[in-house]
């Protein structure tokens, strides 16, 4: 095996992956580790930030198993699930556990910061509103809330910069990542003083910010003796795991989109400027964030619970396997017999930012068999998927072809109705990694294996395709009519069963 050889590496919710790609875009090796993460409230999500070194180190150990030679690993990329804060104290031990990115104790704090910088002022710098899953928020929260953790704090970071401090012993982030924190001007790529002086957070907490194929250290020895690789290898600045998902997928050109889903859902579309500032209320939850590559953006929306919604649902309610559980939905109807799911088990970010609204069955009746429920989840979160697509659109952004990666694209059925609700074809790739894949092809990028994407070899191609079914087209538009309804209609009942 003479190829050089990359290491991506992406840090999940439920777990992470290593993966190995050599310089033709091949996976050679892969290790993966599992773990949940704690619910100490209602609405809360909290991780231990050493869990995720610890998966780390554990999945590298696979692949070293696989045969693969440590010595021909030419760079190493990080991605990771954003938002959540990690917090280390002066002496860089971990503080207590990481809030997660599905975390929405923090709708105060929010309005807070608003009423702090200016709601149009802090729109203007970071272009997205100030949402309970941003990291500055939780900055707040744990100031108000433990001011003995947050006097404390001396380094503050996003998940997979914490793997990279583990691996190279160097403190950065990235655009992509960064752009999530409601601390950082997403047009000029940078901090925004304005925003970190107003909120009264030492600039000094927040690591230096690189282009997410910058290489910023090389493994350290201590790294290297633990994981297995060898001492400098190098380290790059990584990527948010959307943004590394969506350079997986071959989403970086205008015209493109991808829809991922996984613990979350999102809809991803990039952008070669970002759109002009609006009043619209409408676009109030869309994200606008940098890319994870230079001169490039994305427009976004996420469905706080997607993949999440059928774990929850298999968990609870079957002992099958993921296969088995979809494997006959295909039988029923489109619409499920007048089933439908709202899947805000957790609240949800786009396109309501609410952290009141909860997951809802609607009209149940005797005929429904565990097979419509499962269907009706799915559905569920294609509607919600179709609210982000819908959003983006409203950017006038144009995604003639679509994507599918992530859990939804490994089973043909969920492809199917992702399909039908969203009435347009939509492609998926067999193998392909996305998070993990990403953050390989950034240590390629970064260690000058390619100067840029168009030097890739030809990693990308449409994949399977799926057509939407137009009669089935024609029945979801109904539904996604009723299902928007739902939430409108339910919208002040939730706040008063949360209160």
């Amino acid at each position: 095996m003479a190829n050089r050889l990359l290491v991506g590496i992406d840090i999940g919710t439920q777990g992470t992956k290593a993966l190995v790609i050599d310089e033709h875009g091949n996976a050679v090796a892969a290790g993966h580790c599992s773990y949940d993460f704690f619910v100490p409230q209602v609405g809360w999500a909290e991780q231990d930030p050493e869990q995720w070194w610890n998966a780390v180190i554990n999945s590298l150990k696979q692949i070293w198993n696989q045969g693969i030679n440590p010595e021909q690993i030419k760079g190493i990329g990080v991605s990771g699930q954003m938002h959540s804060l990690v917090l280390l104290d002066e002496d860089k031990q971990e503080l207590g556990n990481s809030i997660l990115w599905n975390d929405v104790r923090t709708q105060e704090e929010c309005i807070e910061i608003e009423q702090i910088i200016g709601k149009e002022k802090s729109k203007s710098i970071t272009r997205n509103a100030i949402l309970p899953g941003f990291t500055a928020p939780k900055i707040q929260w744990i100031k108000k809330n433990e001011p003995k953790r947050y006097n404390k704090i001396c380094h503050v970071m996003l998940p997979k910069d914490y793997i990279v401090y583990k691996l190279s012993g160097i403190f950065s982030t990235d655009v992509s990542d960064a752009s999530g924190t409601s601390l950082f001007d997403v047009e000029k790529r940078k901090w925004s003083k304005e925003i970190i002086e107003a909120l009264d957070i030492p600039i000094e907490w927040l690591p230096e910010v690189h282009e997410s194929n910058t290489v910023v250290g090389g493994v350290v020895k201590q790294a290297a003796n633990i994981t297995g690789l060898i001492e400098g290898t190098p380290v790059t600045a990584g990527a948010g795991d959307n943004a590394a998902a969506a350079l997986g997928n071959g989403i970086y050109e205008e015209g493109s989109g991808v829809i991922s889903v996984g613990t979350s859902g999102t809809v991803f579309a990039p952008l070669k400027k970002l759109p002009p500032l609006k009043e619209d209320q409408a676009l109030h939850t869309l994200h606008l964030f940098c890319h994870c590559l230079p001169n490039t953006w994305h427009a976004m929306g996420v469905t706080l619970s997607a993949g999440m919604s059928l774990n929850w649902f298999k968990s609870t309610f079957s002992e099958d396997t993921y296969d088995e559980l979809l494997e006959d939905i295909h039988k029923i109807e489109a619409g499920s017999e007048g089933l439908i799911f709202l899947p805000y088990l957790n609240g949800e970010r786009t396109p309501h930012n609410d952290p009141h609204a909860r997951g809802v069955f609607f009209g149940m009746n005797y005929n429904h068999t565990r097979d419509h429920f499962t269907r009706a989840v799915i559905e569920g979160v294609s509607y919600s998927l179709k609210d982000c697509y819908e959003l983006i659109k409203q950017c006038n952004v144009t995604i003639d072809t679509l994507y599918v990666t992530g859990g939804a694209s490994k089973n043909l059925n969920w492809r199917q109705i992702l399909a039908d609700i969203l009435g347009q074809k939509v492609h998926a790739f067999k193998e392909r990694e996305g998070p993990a894949f990403g953050a390989a092809l950034l240590a390629g990028l970064g260690v000058g294996i390619w100067d840029s994407p168009e030097d890739f070899p030809n990693f990308f191609d449409k994949g399977e395709e799926t057509k939407e079914n137009i009669n089935n087209v024609k029945l979801y538009t109904e539904g996604y009519q009723i299902y928007k309804e739902l939430y409108t209609k339910l919208k002040d009942t939730f706040i008063k069963s949360t209160s």
